[in-house]
């Protein structure tokens, strides 16, 4: 794997620590290929239940690569960068495995983003957000435009859009951004394994289906039942929860394997 991005495994957690000091972790082309394929690799790998996604050197990411906006964009070479980028958010809100963000520092711009794509965000006092994307005559990407207003509401979403104000981590909290902070640096990892170990605790089917049902949204209760029906029938069916039933009735703990 690139230096770009490193891979730790903790047991069933893969933690992924974006790596470019020089730029804050900003999106270079290179980052969001390696993360991309680094995140697809994840999701087919059984091995692995959930992910953690943070940045190295005491910041998140600061967004995309301004340095390598400078040069001439034609427009298959803009829409080939936005390629990249939908694989990892792709990756990341529509694979298998739950993702745990643990921010500290700047997540602004398309860090913003990665951000608010994780199923669970876990912050330090000294993390700042911000869509910064008006600042340089963009529109929000990898998807800020669906998960912000999903996280905040459309009003205050709408604020942070226009202003490109930036967010510190009282409000972040208060706004809902962040769903919970740690005291310092050092209890922020420790904190993220501590969730991805509830997190992968239980059948992994159940939490995939059920990541893919909020990711497309659930707005009325007859299309909550029509997925259930679509579903809860076929995993009546699974390994596990057949042993799910068998350890109760034996008070053991299960063991799920996915199947």
């Amino acid at each position: 794997m690139s230096d770009l991005v490193l891979e730790q495994r903790h047991d069933a957690v893969a933690v992924l620590t974006l790596n470019n000091p020089k730029t804050r972790n900003a999106l270079s082309r290179d980052m969001l290929f390696v993360l991309a394929d680094c995140l697809e690799r994840l999701n087919e790998d059984d091995s692995c239940r959930a992910v953690i996604l943070r940045g190295g050197n005491g910041h998140f990411c600061s967004g995309g690569d301004v340095s390598g906006m400078t040069a001439e964009r034609p427009l298959p070479v803009g829409r080939g960068r936005m390629v990249l980028g939908h694989r990892v958010v792709s990756a990341m809100v529509k694979g298998n495995k739950p993702v745990i963000a643990a921010v500290e520092g700047y997540a602004a711009g398309a860090g913003f983003s990665l951000a608010c794509a994780a199923d669970y965000l876990i912050a330090t006092p000294n993390a700042k957000f911000v869509s910064s994307f008006a600042k340089v005559s963009l529109v929000p990407d990898l998807g800020l435009l669906w998960s912000l207003p999903r996280r905040i509401g459309l009003a205050q979403a709408r604020r942070l859009f226009y202003s490109a104000a930036v967010t510190e981590i009282d409000e972040a909290l208060q706004l809902g951004i962040v769903d919970e902070q740690v005291a310092n640096t050092d209890q922020l990892l420790e904190r993220a394994l501590e969730l991805a170990a509830q997190f992968t605790a239980h059948a992994p089917l159940s939490v995939a289906l059920v990541r893919s049902a909020l990711a497309r949204g659930m707005d009325t209760l007859d299309q909550a039942l029509a997925y259930e029906m679509d579903n809860q029938a076929a995993l009546y069916l699974t390994d596990d929860h057949k042993e799910a039933v068998n350890a109760f009735m034996n008070k053991r703990t299960p063991e799920f394997r996915g199947r």
